[in-house]
């Protein structure tokens, strides 16, 4: 009997998950929720928008799955989540700031996937919803995957080739004559490119546009040569071309999206993107500022997005979280922030502990736990488990 109570005290003390902490405690235990569990959704919707709003440069990612939540709460009530999600691209460009449930996802052969760590302070009460840090790798699907199930697929190429160049050019400059626009557009770069042989050879691009001062009213022999008008009054779009030559004639289709930085949706779309779970946007516009006056220190958000070269070595997860661990240039990234680098397990290594002696002016913000989630519903479902993709991303990691 006695052997029997204390290995019950024992199993306690090893478990994964804690219960909800006193008070004087939080922001010290890991909960570890259940990553189908709405709170966990909600986080990690907001957390993804808020990546892709803070990026300048690439594509919309979208949620795959949750792959693993911890929660810290904090003293000055709400609770940071400590997030790890797979994701996709998508066909919207960062700029058009298009929320990611909003953007399709491409064929898988096209696909750039990864993970991404993020660190979220979610304050319902107080209508908060901050992104602290984030750290992205992804990669495109590896080629014999993408042979195997269409050999003749077009593979992504480097966008930097001046053939590719020249479709976006070429392609242009049908959409400079046929549009309403009321000044040319030049290319401000290729983002994506691709090249399959049809009746002869076929260049796919995805570029940038920008407005120049050239009028359509005015005859422009060169639009290389017109200067673009400044950031702050100029359009900028996104279009996708091709250009494929035969034997005989040349045929370029061009199709783009024109979005301002003035766009009034994109307004709204930013104040949904920080939009906290369980309140609407007019909700929280509806929310006395002064019904609370205490207003926590949040740091400004930190983040990259890493995307690995083509491979056609099997790179499972577990190989781009370590990939995640250092910056571009290789060296080890620094830890994002101290405090209790208590773990799901309950095990305790006490790192600067805050001083309880000095007001809590934020969030207390520990090194993103080495630790997934042990909850029985994590990783969570997939939002597609067909095709090639499902399998790779899903790929359990080999033990060495």
């Amino acid at each position: 009997m006695v052997w029997l109570a204390w290995m019950l005290f024992g199993m306690q003390v090893l478990c994964s998950c804690t219960a909800a902490p006193p008070a004087h405690e939080a922001g010290a235990a890991l909960l570890c929720p259940p990553c189908k569990d709405p709170t966990v959704e909600e986080a990690a919707d907001l957390a993804l928008r808020q990546i892709n709003a803070d990026r300048e440069e690439g594509y919309v990612l979208s949620l795959y799955r949750i792959v693993s939540a911890l929660e810290q709460p904090q003293e000055i009530t709400g609770s940071v989540f400590y997030l790890i999600l797979d994701v996709v691209d998508t066909e919207c460009h960062v700029l058009s700031k298009k929320l990611w449930k909003n953007c399709n996802t491409r064929s898988a052969p096209s696909t750039v996937y990864g993970q991404c760590k993020a660190i979220i302070y979610i304050n319902q009460a107080r209508n908060i919803a901050h992104l602290n840090t984030y750290e992205c790798t992804l990669q495109p699907v590896p080629g014999k995957y993408i042979w195997s199930v269409c050999p003749d697929c077009p593979v992504d190429d480097s966008p930097t080739k001046p053939e590719y160049l020249e479709a976006a050019v070429r392609s242009l400059a049908k959409f400079n004559g046929e549009s309403e626009q009321t000044h040319y557009f030049s290319v401000l770069n290729v983002t994506r490119a691709s090249m399959q042989w049809v009746t002869g050879p076929a260049h796919f691009v995805e570029f940038l546009i920008q407005e120049t001062s050239c009028s359509k009213d005015d005859t422009v022999a060169d639009i290389s040569t017109c200067e673009p008008l400044p950031p702050e009054v100029a359009k900028i779009g996104f279009c996708k071309g091709s250009v494929v030559n035969s034997h005989e004639e040349q045929f370029v289709t061009i199709s783009c999206e024109i979005f301002s930085q003035q766009d009034p949706a994109t307004e709204e779309e930013n104040q949904e993107a920080n939009q906290t779970p369980g309140k609407s946007i007019q909700d929280q516009q509806a929310s006395p500022s002064d019904a609370n006056p205490f207003s926590p220190h949040l740091e400004k958000t930190v983040g990259w997005v890493k995307i690995l070269p083509r491979s056609n070595e099997d790179i499972t997860f577990h190989s781009l979280r370590e990939s995640q661990n250092e910056h571009k240039d290789r060296k080890p990234a620094p830890p994002k922030a101290v405090g209790s680098a208590h773990r799901c397990d309950r095990e305790k290594t006490q790192v600067n502990k805050p001083d309880l002696t000095k007001p809590v002016t934020g969030p207390i913000i520990l090194p993103f736990p080495e630790e997934l989630s042990l909850s029985d519903s994590c990783p969570g479902e997939a939002k597609q488990t067909e095709g090639i993709l499902h399998p790779l991303i899903t790929r359990k990691p080999t033990t060495v």
